[in-house]
């Protein structure tokens, strides 16, 4: 292809130049064949020619505009062929151009080309057919034609929305800065994609609104769901649970009405390690079959007769579900667990009995090979009509091989216990990376409470966050107060607006878009790494703030994830543990530390690594899964991905802590106490003009604090009230304040 486009561009600059006797052959035969436009024909090709070299793309012009540009080219041989006609029949035209055959090709070229040999067969056939007068009306077709297929309906769409902008424009500048209650909510698009970000700018409480479909409270299906009975790991091009990835990268548009940035694209999962190609370990069905005849002559030679019903080899664990006779007492089969895990010389096992539901006894041995569940494999699996659900969260496989995942506003609340090295951190990671691969800084807010200090140090600059990141105990326990505050607040709002919950409260918000009273509220996710910490610095105010959250956050859109390494009943005590009924038991240390999570031993036998037990609400036992396995480099590369998109915008609540005291949940400082108050009060008077984006941008505060002053000059009478898109009155003048 480049090498015809090459020798076209010589051609056609020899025929051009004249030069020599293949450059006069060459001008002589372009002039045959096009006719006085053979310039034009030649420049075609050349043009034609240097974007087959620039363009990498086989196809980097549509076939309408081909056929477009032949019918132009058409239409000017025919146009120029009209002026050689004497005679009225087409058959003489084209025999009276070929007598002149010769002459074309003499170096001085004595006699008109006309449109050339292509003009003359095209005017001959017009005539022939439609006569002279129907030849115009075919030209004037051809030129309509090619016009059509050149200027596309959708050029037609995007030039009158290019006008209609032009024409809004000037209106849009004569509006700016009077009707600034409006648009309360202010993003900064150019440094979104700034490589260095810098200093995170506050943000107001309720931010951006995106339609998304409510979750339906009378659902009575079960919080884990089940797919694919195999546990088998896909490869990167194939279609999982016929699920079909469109694309990497999802753009998500949110209502200019809401945020001047429109675009926010979530991160593609090209960005997470890719699953693979292995398959079921033969080595683990091999030992699989083994054990399954070896444990059968255990149970029997402690005089338990029993049959085998079912194997299923799970990631990392295979379980066997035994039948025993009628006659068995089950209480015998959990008194010889430890012979059974001597005899198998097995790490660890543990024994369900009996299986909910079953007339079976499950006895879970750990595999020789482990599989690793990846977060590509199971985030693809996440079922269509789930994919709208904002909350939905990828916790592992089962037993079965199958992804489960869970609904954080059904659970609502999650508690996480288990000792070092079980797999804790990781599961913390995969619930935030979930919620950043699958959410907009506009539908998810994310308090991220890390007293480590090093757990949550790379999402400091992500855009879902509400506040930075706090690893101050005492900061902490205010911070949660400050929910605390945030929770009521809703509630006071739901009250106002009538409804009852964050779900129909936001379809409210899409459904009368011109309430400028009404403005969207994001889910809050609170992650506590580490409780133990906390209760030791401020337990009761902790405790305090996290039963208040527990029992009452969940219809306003606020979940609290909870995790902990010390699993004692000083840490989890018995308020926490009634409040947060779903919980996740990695391996720990004891038996009384299981009870203390789960309310019933079993995590105390787990191999660490991801294996947990999973207990959701609702759920009468435990499901053992295979946790998620993501590595801190996609950790990395998602956060930074996320970061680049746009700056974390700080509630201004959380960024002065210090001022919150008391165990009431009461939030900042109140205005009249604010210093900045009476600088904004003077600037209110002297600019006459009042809106908190006003003083937002005009102070650099956030929104909750000038949202406050408002409130209070309104109250002392310095400005009236909201009047729709009118601004604020300012009662008080500027020679009056002097």
């Amino acid at each position: 292809m480049y090498v015809f486009a090459v020798i076209l561009i010589a051609i056609s600059i020899i025929a051009y130049s004249r030069q020599g006797v293949l450059g006069i052959f060459l001008s002589n035969l372009a002039g045959f064949l096009f006719g006085k436009f053979a310039v034009v024909v030649l420049g075609v090709f050349v043009l034609l020619s240097v974007l087959i070299l620039i363009n990498k793309k086989k196809q980097f012009i549509s076939r309408r505009t081909i056929v477009a540009i032949i019918l132009l080219l058409f239409a000017l041989f025919l146009y120029s062929a009209l002026d050689s006609i004497t005679v009225e029949t087409g058959k003489e035209i084209l025999d009276a151009f070929l007598e002149n055959t010769p002459k074309y090709f003499e170096e001085e070229i004595t006699v008109p080309t006309y449109g050339g040999l292509i003009g003359a067969v095209l005017l001959s056939i017009s005539t022939i057919l439609v006569a002279k007068t129907g030849t115009y009306v075919v030209l004037v077709a051809l030129v309509i034609i090619a016009a059509l297929l050149l200027i596309s309906l959708d050029s037609f769409k995007q030039a009158k929305e290019s006008l209609k902008k032009f024409f809004t424009l000037p209106e849009k500048l004569m509006n700016m800065g009077v009707d600034e209650d409006q648009n309360e909510y202010e993003y900064y698009e150019d440094d979104y994609y700034d490589d260095h970000l810098e200093e995170p700018v506050i943000q107001q409480k309720y931010a951006g609104a995106l339609d998304y479909e409510t979750p339906s409270e009378s659902s009575g299906k079960s919080i884990f769901m089940t797919l694919d009975p195999e546990p088998i790991a896909q490869k990167d091009n194939e279609v999982i649970n016929n699920v079909e990835i469109i694309s990497d990268t999802t753009v998500v548009e949110t209502s200019s009405s809401i945020t001047e940035s429109s675009v926010y694209r979530l991160p593609g999962i090209n960005l997470l390690d890719p699953i693979g190609g292995r398959t079921r370990s033969s080595v683990n069905q091999t030992s699989a079959r083994e054990k399954s005849t070896k444990l059968l002559e255990i149970l029997s030679n402690f005089g338990i007769e029993a049959e085998l019903i079912a194997t299923h080899i799970g990631p990392s664990v295979t379980k066997f579900e035994i039948k025993p006779d009628s006659n068995v007492k089950v209480n015998k089969i959990l008194s010889i667990q430890d012979n059974i895990k001597m005899e198998l010389a097995a790490r660890d096992i543990r024994i369900e009995a009996p299986i909910p539901g079953k007339n079976a006894v499950g006895i879970e041995i750990p595999n020789v090979e482990s599989t690793p569940v990846k977060m590509k494999e199971i985030i693809t699996k996440i079922p269509n009509d789930k994919k709208n659900k904002p909350l939905m969260l990828v916790l592992g496989k089962d037993l079965l091989g199958r992804p489960v995942f869970c609904q954080l506003d059904k659970m609502p609340h999650i508690l996480i216990a288990g000792a070092t090295g079980s797999g804790k951190s990781v599961c913390m990671n995969s619930i935030i990376t979930t919620l950043l691969l699958r959410t907009t800084p506009d539908e998810v807010k994310l308090l991220l409470i890390d007293p480590k200090k090093v757990e949550f140090t790379q999402y400091a600059n992500i855009p879902h966050l509400i506040g930075p990141v706090i690893s101050d105990s005492n900061q902490a326990s205010n911070a949660l107060k400050v929910i605390v505050s945030i929770m009521e607040e809703r509630y006071e709002i739901f009250s106002a607006t009538q409804v009852r919950n964050i779900q129909t409260y936001n379809e409210k918000v899409q459904q009368y878009p011109e309430d400028q009273t009404l403005k969207h509220m994001p889910y809050i996710v609170v992650i506590i790494d580490e409780l133990a910490d906390l209760m030791a610095v401020a337990g009761k105010e902790v405790e305090l703030s996290i039963q208040r959250i527990t029992q009452l956050a969940r219809a306003a859109g606020i979940h609290l994830i909870v995790a902990t390494q010390r699993p004692s009943t000083d840490v989890i005590t018995g308020i926490i543990k009634a409040n947060i009924p779903s919980r996740i038991a990695f391996a720990v240390s004891s038996g009384i530390d299981s009870r203390t999570i789960l309310d019933h031993t079993g995590a105390e036998r787990l191999l660490g690594y991801g294996d947990m037990l999973y207990l959701p609400i609702g759920e009468p036992s435990a499901i053992r899964l295979q946790g998620v396995y993501v590595t801190d480099e996609e950790v990395v590369r998602i956060a930074e991905y996320c970061s680049s998109q746009r700056k974390p915008m700080y509630d201004d609540a959380f960024i002065r802590l210090e001022g919150v005291e008391g165990n009431e949940g009461t939030a900042v400082i109140t205005a009249i106490e604010d210093p900045l108050f009476q600088e904004v009060k003077d600037y209110v008077i002297d600019v006459q003009k009042a809106s908190t984006s006003l003083l937002q941008r005009r102070f650099g505060i956030g929104y909750n604090r000038a949202a406050r002053m408002i409130d209070l000059l309104e109250d002392m009478g310095v400005i009236g009230p909201v009047q729709g898109s009118k601004p604020r009155d300012v009662y008080i003048k500027k020679e009056d304040n002097e």
